[in-house]
């Protein structure tokens, strides 16, 4: 159970540097050495995707991972197979799923919650289940000691963040309103949003994670400053995967490559 690992975590200062992953891109094996190699890169904690073939929050590049993952043979039952492996490459570090609700329901509420436990997540964020619906997958994670994060959107009212941060292990705030994607413009006014938003949960104790559109350590840092404890990486690094990773005789460049990557995203590093 990594639970712990979660909260241990927001006990340190700063900035945490969550790459995302997609189990099974671009194969399974290769996405426990990417993990591995992440967290040898000066990752913090990881996001973990289970691949879905309609994704509502998900740009071109994450959609792109998932399909190498389907093409890779991975279903959701393998997909907590692939999880359970990343937690014993990565002892210690947390590990925050992303699934889609179709996927959680088609399980079963109490049966997916304690299936992602046992293979070693944190916490869970289903993104498309509302807060006003999400009332029986929340029990069935505290059932498990599962965390449950709830998604936040730049337009989301001050009253509407405290109701969710009062049912939730940690806060995602989606930078942008739209799909996940590298951007280099408005990042500014998405930092203003983060501040306002960490502004609303003082005093809640509940953390903020920023996500959609960071993709360098400049960026990562200024999250952080903004009042972000979590900064995620994701479509950057599919990115990368896709760029260096074209079959078996890749593999090594990938893990090189994509360790890489993520240590030029760590803000200390860039200080250097």
């Amino acid at each position: 159970m990594s639970l712990p690992a979660l909260r241990a975590a927001f006990d340190r200062p700063g900035v945490a540097l969550s790459p995302f992953l997609v189990l099974g891109d671009p194969t399974p094996r290769l996405t426990v050495e990417l993990a591995a190699a992440a967290v040898a890169g000066g990752a913090d904690m990881l996001e973990i995707g289970f691949p879905y073939s309609d994704p509502v929050a998900d740009g071109p590049e994450v959609q792109a991972a998932a399909q190498r993952a389907f093409a890779a043979g991975v279903s959701t039952r393998a997909g907590f197979r692939i999880l359970a492996e990343v937690a014993a490459a990565c002892p210690g570090i947390p590990l925050n799923l992303l699934v889609y609700g179709n996927l959680v329901h088609r399980i079963g509420y109490r049966e997916f919650a304690a299936a992602a436990t046992a293979a070693g997540a944190s916490s869970l964020l289903a993104p498309d289940i509302p807060l006003e619906e999400g009332g029986p997958l929340r029990r069935a994670c505290r059932r498990a000691g599962l965390g449950h994060v709830e998604l936040a959107g730049p337009l989301t009212p001050p009253d509407r963040l405290r109701r969710l941060a009062e049912v939730s292990d940690f806060v995602y705030l989606a930078g942008f309103q739209g799909v996940t994607g590298v951007r280099r413009r408005g990042f500014a006014e998405v930092l203003d949003r983060t501040g306002a938003a960490r502004a609303v949960l003082e005093g809640t104790g509940v953390p903020l994670c920023l996500g959609f559109g960071i993709s360098t350590a400049g960026q990562v840092a200024s999250a952080g400053a903004a009042g972000a404890r979590i900064a995620v990486i994701g479509s950057h690094l599919a990115r990368v995967i896709r760029r260096l990773y074209r079959g078996p005789e890749d593999a090594a460049t990938l893990r090189a490559g994509f360790r890489a990557a993520v240590r030029d995203l760590n803000p200390e590093d860039e200080a250097c």
